[in-house]
């Protein structure tokens, strides 16, 4: 009882906590890469739009690769490297006949079954199925079909761009089934228009337009819209409908990274250091071009609730910078005024944002549960929100005397409970945790990264030679190999003995540490076994480190 009045009394006092962050997307690319394809895209460029979806993809979206003519030619699964997933895109050659049943099949294979997921399959083809005799064609259509129905049944969506439209197949097709969305491209130089509908209307990507029309000249002046201080990360994508040469950009940032296809190029801008930018490039002067901006934002959610009146309640939501809280990530003029839907208990509220806040009334009565859950349409701004779900503690009409009893009753007790555990702990850096298993093995450590410009050799520590079970810090363990750097959040990176000499490591800091390209969560273990490697980016989020757990020799054992 008590903690459910602690817990009361700091979630109507504070604000909503980070629970879950917005559904990131699987999406699989999957192209057609048959002989009937060379007359239909005799440029390549389907190859070029499947790119663009891998360059377009946020930071926590995967994407992956399939093609196939009479059978799978090559598969990169979700998360593969970007450049081996690019290189098996521009490897890809138009030959062989159109079996589309077993290419949908690996594809639907590859995704995770993890429900907070959107996934897609992008499907580009000149709509053709067609195998050597009757018999396998009709294996492939059906196979084809069983699985648009296995995907409909996963919630999976499958949007197919068929090039040249019915006329082109119009026997044996893809066009049998309604449990696919269908886009039919005339010619292969009208896909990348089609792609770029498909980012923003089906695959959710948020975008503002900045420039768009035939250019006369070979240069555009952009000003980006929003306050650069407030921005993390920015694309800039350039689409044309001819080839886009000599594409150079001026920009003032953190880093950057440049995509470049033949018919689009993307700017990839790290910490914008300001809000102009230059394009240059060669095309033909009749050529039309559409230059987006797509701005991704990552924000903690903090939330403001008033009585307005016994049936009403004033809300306000407020995205702030997960670095400084102090900093209001709508409060620029781009954002004031504008209109945002809010969905609550299966309403939609239209609010208004005013200085960096999202404002609504909301009406409360005595059926609604304390804790409700609002979901923020921030596409309706434009851009791309990374944040939390909002939790409302709604405040309880006529009730002050039992809330300012409970927060009273509430201080009490916390301050007995602190007084109580400032007697009875010791120092955190007092106790040290005893293995039950003896160390193996040695740590073979890179320092690829440092703020200072000084480079450190590869080292190597022999945990064999540990005769005690204790756990031991990266930070010891620098400083024991004659290392003297400050790299913030290695002291709290702790290693320790586990079963079949494999070495646990506890993450308890606040550094990015990746082990097979999974993350390792703060406070949370995992086994390091021979061989495996990990990667650290520590607190400053600058300096790297790549450590290899190895076997020793037995003459490293003396």
């Amino acid at each position: 009882m008590l903690k459910k009045i602690v817990i009361t009394i700091f979630i109507s006092i504070f604000f909503s906590l980070n629970v879950v962050l917005a559904s990131p997307k699987e999406i699989i690319c999957l192209l057609d890469t048959s002989v009937s394809m060379k007359d239909n895209d005799p440029n390549r460029l389907a190859p070029d739009c499947v790119s663009i979806i891998l360059d377009i993809a946020l930071s926590e979206d995967e994407v992956g690769f399939v093609s196939y003519n009479d059978n799978v030619q090559c598969v990169e699964p979700l998360g593969s490297d970007r450049n081996e997933i690019l290189n098996s895109i521009n490897s890809v050659t138009y030959e062989g006949y159109t079996n589309a049943g077993a290419g949908l099949e690996k594809a639907i294979s590859l995704f995770s079954n993890e429900e907070n997921k959107e996934r897609y399959v992008l499907f580009i083809t000149d709509g053709e199925i067609m195998l050597p005799n009757d018999a396998d064609t009709l294996n492939s259509i059906s196979l084809y079909e069983k699985t648009l129905q296995e995907a409909t049944n996963k919630n999976i969506k499958i949007i197919t761009v068929a090039i040249g439209g019915k006329q082109n197949a119009p026997d044996v097709n893809v066009y049998g089934s309604d449990k696919q969305k269908i886009y039919e491209s005339n010619a292969a130089n009208d896909l990348l228009q089609i792609i770029r509908q498909i980012l923003y209307d089906d695959l959710g990507f948020q975008k503002i337009s900045v420039s768009t029309g035939i250019i006369q000249n070979n240069s555009i002046d952009i000003d980006l819209p929003i306050n650069a201080n407030l921005l993390r990360n920015v694309k800039v994508l350039i689409t044309s409908n001819g080839l886009l040469n000599n594409v150079a950009i001026n920009y003032n940032a953190k880093d950057r990274i440049l995509y470049k296809g033949k018919q689009y190029a993307l700017l990839e801008l790290i910490n914008p250091q300001n809000n102009k930018l230059a394009l240059n490039m060669d095309f033909n002067s009749s050529n039309y071009i559409n230059v987006d901006l797509l701005i991704e934002m990552v924000a903690n959610i903090k939330t403001n609730i008033e009585l307005s009146s016994k049936d009403t309640a004033d809300v306000k939501i407020i995205p702030v910078s997960k670095d400084d809280e102090t900093l209001y990530l709508l409060r620029d003029p781009y954002f004031e005024n504008k209109n945002i839907r809010i969905d609550i208990q299966g309403n939609s509220i239209l609010s208004k944002v005013e200085n960096g806040e999202i404002c609504f009334t909301m009406p409360i009565t005595e059926e609604q549960n304390d804790n409700i859950e609002a979901n923020v349409h921030y596409e309706d701004l434009g851009i791309n929100m990374k944040a939390p779900k909002v939790l409302l503690q709604m405040p309880q009409r006529n009730n002050y005397i039992f809330y300012i009893v409970s927060i009273i009753v509430g201080i009490f007790f916390i301050v007995v409970i602190l007084l109580w555990n400032k007697k009875s702990r010791r120092p955190v850096d007092d106790i040290k945790t005893i293995s039950p298993y003896e160390y193996a093995g040695k740590l073979k450590i890179y320092i690829t990264k440092l703020k200072e410009d000084i480079d450190i050799a590869p080292m190597e520590y022999n945990l064999y030679r540990r005769f005690s079970r204790e756990e031991i810090s990266l930070a010891e363990i620098l400083h024991q190999c004659g290392i003297e750097l400050k790299l913030e959040g290695a002291d709290k990176i702790i290693f320790s003995p586990g079963a079949q000499k494999a070495l646990v490591l506890a993450n308890n800091s606040d550094c990015t540490i990746l082990k097979n390209r999974e993350l390792l969560i703060k406070n949370y273990n995992t086994m390091i076994y021979y061989n495996e490697r990990f990667y650290i980016t520590f607190e400053d989020e600058f300096s790297e480190a790549i450590l290899e757990y190895r076997s020793i020799k037995p003459s490293e054992r003396q």
